[in-house]
């Protein structure tokens, strides 16, 4: 079953937002952004791949190459996940 949810992130001095959608496979889990074409533009893609807790990237980057706007969309994913310790 695909979980939805909605990330915040700034982007050019304007606040901007992102649906994603999970699907988890038993090698990693998959983040798919959906926004408008301007911001794709400026990704090497709209897949995100985490394969371990608090381990993010872009499915077609490395992580050498990160932009701002790269890693305020991993921060907000990232944040959006988390899940505080009891």
């Amino acid at each position: 079953m695909a979980r939805v949810f909605n990330i915040y992130f700034s982007f050019n001095n304007t606040m901007r937002n992102a649906i994603v959608t999970v699907r988890t496979t038993p090698f990693f889990t998959e983040y798919t952004l959906n926004f408008d074409e301007e911001l794709l533009q400026e990704l090497p893609g709209n897949k995100i791949i985490s394969t371990s807790a608090n381990h993010f990237i872009f499915q077609h980057a490395s992580s050498n190459e990160l932009s701002p706007l790269m890693k305020e969309i991993l921060a907000a994913v990232s944040q959006h996940i988390h899940i505080p310790e009891v």
